[in-house]
């Protein structure tokens, strides 16, 4: 297949949370396969759903040698509503072609730097090295970069400098932020419980839906939060209105395009779980007030974020996700400090408070081989040489808690453009983008 078709191909192959990797990580074995590299594939379960870490080597070789990895995740986040999908017909697994334009879930963040680094690197395959390539594909990036971690843990790579794809309009990107997701559960009171329960089928209560713009969470002040939306009206109810359920957002790292609440205008309690949610909201937005202290100029944004990017009901209560991104100059004791006071007003207020995940930010310094070298290949195709940091968390994380130097690049937009409908990429980027691995391959292995 052409190079374009196998772009239309991957991104045909649904590589979400629901439903994992593996089939795509097949697809791209076989490819590897059928190029003429060796392949290592890494099964694991996650979430219930079978995923996988490839690794692509060239045929010579040698399990001693210190390699150089090339890296993409495989999955994507959920597509949310598919109806806003119009470039695609509705369906955000059929690649859609434009002009310099292909449209589709996956084409930016980041299926397609896989195609661009593999069609590089097979040029080399017969070479000798000074540090072999290895081709790696992960699972799970994007609820918690499970794959890379893992892929780390297995000590099933030996490296010291990794270059991760992530849509960077082919800029390198030295440094992003640290990524905290905290879980807020406001739970029903037995009357409420009890309420729900007999209020099914019935037809007196009403419902209303909100519709905001879905970005990346990294820059929220960029989109239009539909669940902040829904508790600025639950805010305006009469205090204590019954609420039946109440959710928003696919994704917690998107911001969320649409949110629902079903409410009991008839029936109000005494501390109600809307309420709740309305002192919770107002509690966050407090914290992003004080963010506003720990301004970073090398960001954008340059503060601290954070986002309410999912809202769930089920039996015991109300959900609330929230993401954080944090810069890299926040000291560990001010993000504690920041959780114990999210933990004090939980507690205060009967809710359950869990931090699930805090990935640490990443830094490479600029002055290292790697970022020197990166920028000596921009300069010679004629692309930005001016390194950039990233809001938005990437696996760059996780390898620099192993020792790793390591850079973001790939083709592509981030801002504005990851994690939403009518996600795309621009086709002469992928081309550039496949030179610049060329070059990194001759700069760094050969």
């Amino acid at each position: 297949m052409e190079f374009l078709e196998l772009c239309k191909k991957i991104i045909s192959i649904e590589s979400t949370p629901s439903t994992g990797n593996a089939e795509v990580a097949l697809f791209c074995a076989k490819l590897c396969r059928e190029a003429g590299l060796e392949v290592t594939l890494q099964e694991r379960t996650f979430k219930d759903q079978p995923n996988y870490n490839l690794l692509a080597r060239p045929p010579s070789y040698k399990p001693s040698q210190e390699e150089v990895i090339f890296q993409t995740h495989l999955d994507t986040v959920e597509p949310g509503p598919l109806g806003n999908w119009t470039k695609t017909d509705s369906n955000p697994f059929k690649a859609t072609i434009e002009g310099d334009k292909i449209y589709g879930l996956g084409t930016a963040d980041v299926k397609l730097d896989f195609l661009c680094k593999l069609f590089s690197l097979t040029k080399f395959k017969d070479q000798k090295f000074k540090r072999p390539f290895v081709l790696v594909g992960t699972y799970a990036e994007e609820v918690g970069m499970h794959g890379a971690q893992f892929l780390m843990e297995s000590k099933a790579v030996k490296a010291k400098m990794a270059i991760v794809g992530e849509p960077s309009e082919l800029q390198i990107v030295y440094a992003n932020n640290g990524y905290m997701i905290v879980e807020f559960t406001i739970l029903f009171s037995e009357d409420e419980k009890a309420h729900r329960s007999s209020n099914t089928g019935m037809s007196r209560t009403q419902e209303k839906m909100f519709h905001g713009k879905a970005v990346h969470s990294s820059t929220p002040h960029l989109g239009d939060n539909a669940i902040l939306k829904l508790v600025n009206y639950v805010a305006k109810l009469p205090r204590g209105t019954a609420i039946i359920k109440a959710t928003g957002g696919s994704s917690v790292n998107t911001v969320p395009a649409d949110a629902e609440i079903e409410i009991d205008g008839a029936k109000v309690f005494t501390n109600s779980v809307g309420e709740k949610l309305v002192d919770l909201v107002k509690e966050l937005q407090k914290l992003e007030r004080e963010f506003l202290n720990f301004e970073n100029k090398q960001f954008s944004p340059a503060f601290p974020t954070l986002n309410p990017g999912a809202l769930e009901t089920n039996d015991e209560g109300l959900k609330l996700i929230v993401s954080f991104r944090i810069t890299p100059d926040i000291e560990p004791r001010q993000i504690e400090e920041w959780m114990a006071k999210l933990e004090r007003f939980s507690k205060k207020n009967g809710l359950k408070c869990n931090q699930s995940r805090l990935s640490p930010p990443a830094l490479t310094p600029l002055k290292s081989d790697l970022v020197t070298g990166a920028l000596e290949i921009s300069k010679y195709l004629k692309l930005s040489e001016k390194p950039i940091t990233k809001a938005s968390g990437t696996e760059c994380s996780v390898y620099n808690q192993y020792g790793l130097d390591s850079i973001v690049l790939g083709p592509g937009m981030s801002i504005g453009n990851s994690h939403t409908a009518n996600e795309y990429n621009f086709i002469s980027h992928l081309e550039k983008a496949q030179l610049f691995y060329s070059e990194a391959v001759k700069r760094f292995c050969l």
